[in-house]
């Protein structure tokens, strides 16, 4: 996934050469794991243990916020069993649309203590007499928070629901839901996909490949192989032909809201994992020229997100976010929005173009292996969709070997006509 917001700010540091290669080793010595590697590198003092559920948001059943109570119920068990201390410290996980990611780190003689602490995840959450219960309190509360001062939250959802026709899977219903939060939902949850053959591992950091093999067997051998959950969500497309449009009127905005989200289907590929270099360098080239059109060129759309989000499938989502200037009717700028869209290739991308783009990926990827949180975060990328974590350097010859054909046939596929949903959102008082 790629996000860019106004300032071209990329959430997800995106992927170039290191100085030094770090090897992503498998261990074989896994129990019932979907997969687990070992990433050693004496750039930091210390060991990072990532547990990869292959499960997020986009997995949650009815009621919506399922999935978010049982990363905060699992995470604070583990906390409670391995250190009797639940609620010490900060949560140390995160869940998004496609996996839920739970960190611990620590010094290198640490190490099995943070594999126990992610082991733990594993099994049914045990906590305290009333603390389960008190979680949903803080689902409800941080869900609200989140909504009030994110309204783009649910425009995007409205926009996620008119174009795949559900809410379920990609879209889901997060406020009306929250009352209907439980704990047996919750449970039953974990059961299903904190299952182990849905769960990948990485260690990374100041650790030999074979003192790795040695812990995990100890640690995960215990597991089994599982059934693995179906994902309903993955399969779910979009009629191409579909072009919705929904008109909406909100005293929770700031200005007039147009939420654009568009689904570009590879009919003739089944996985994007070999697409990586052309969809990075690609969407890096296409945020810059719609951040130029809509934010440099027209001054009528103010502040708003650039997201691109490519499925193990080979499923893209764009998706766009823009305030208007008072005085620029929705209507307008759905018209203009669509038209920079449909032009956005009038220009013939060039080799200058795709050079800078190339080295840009590159440049930003330098600072990976200097900051611990950002190289963990690369290293989960691509794995968060159940493929083997790629280190920089490996990536970084995959953004050279990537054609410039390649580039400009992804770019073509991107812009051709296909399932749109928007939602043309008004303020009022």
């Amino acid at each position: 996934m790629r996000e860019v917001g106004f300032v071209l700010f990329f959430v997800f540091l995106v992927f170039g050469e290191a100085a030094q290669a770090q090897n992503v080793i498998p261990l074989s010595e896994k129990g019932g794991l979907h997969a687990a590697y070992v990433v050693p590198t004496d750039d930091f003092h210390r060991v990072d243990v990532q547990l990869i559920v292959l499960s997020g948001t986009y997995d949650d059943p009815d009621p919506s916020g399922t999935a978010h109570l049982t990363e905060h119920l699992a995470a604070f068990s583990a906390d409670a069993t391995i250190l009797r201390r639940p609620r010490e410290r900060d949560i140390h996980a995160i869940i998004d649309n496609v996996s839920t990611v739970y960190t611990n780190s620590g010094a290198p003689s640490d190490v099995e203590t943070l594999l126990r602490l992610s082991r733990a995840v594993l099994d049914t959450p045990s906590l305290p007499a009333g603390f389960a219960e008190s979680e949903i309190d803080i689902i409800q509360r941080e869900t609200l928070l989140q909504e009030r001062q994110s309204p783009h939250r649910w425009l995007r959802r409205i926009a996620l629901q008119n174009l795949y026709g559900s809410l379920r899977g990609r879209a889901n219903n997060a406020i009306e839901d929250l009352p209907k939060l439980s704990l047996e939902k919750a449970y039953q949850f974990h059961k299903e996909h904190y299952a182990p053959s849905n769960v990948s591992l990485i260690i990374s950091g100041k650790i030999q490949p074979d003192e790795a093999e040695i812990l995990v067997a100890r640690v995960f051998g215990d597991t089994k192989p599982s059934a693995v959950p179906e994902k309903a969500w993955l399969e779910q497309k979009p009629d191409p032909s579909l072009r919705s449009v929904e008109y909406l009127e909100s005293d929770r905005l700031a200005l007039d809201t147009v939420q654009f989200v568009k689904f570009v289907d590879f009919k003739d590929r089944t996985t994007s994992i070999d697409m990586q270099g052309a969809f990075f360098i690609t969407t890096e080239i296409l945020s810059s020229r719609l951040a130029n059109a809509l934010y440099f060129e027209d001054l009528r759309f103010l502040q708003g997100d650039i997201g691109w989000h490519f499925a193990k499938n080979a499923g893209l989502e764009l998706n766009l976010d823009a305030q208007l200037m008072p005085g620029f009717s929705l209507d307008a700028a759905n018209n203009r929005l669509n038209e920079i869209i449909d032009n956005l290739l009038n220009e013939p991308i060039s080799s200058q173009e795709i050079n800078q783009a190339r080295q840009k990926e590159l440049t930003f990827a330098q600072s990976v292996k200097r900051h611990p949180a950002a190289f963990r975060q690369f290293l989960q990328n691509v794995a968060a969709d159940g493929f083997p974590p790629v280190s920089p350097s490996v990536f970084a010859e995959t953004l050279k070997n990537t054609t410039d054909q390649e580039i400009i046939d992804f770019a073509n596929t991107v812009v051709k006509p296909s399932a749109t949903s928007v939602v043309l959102a008004k303020k009022v008082d």
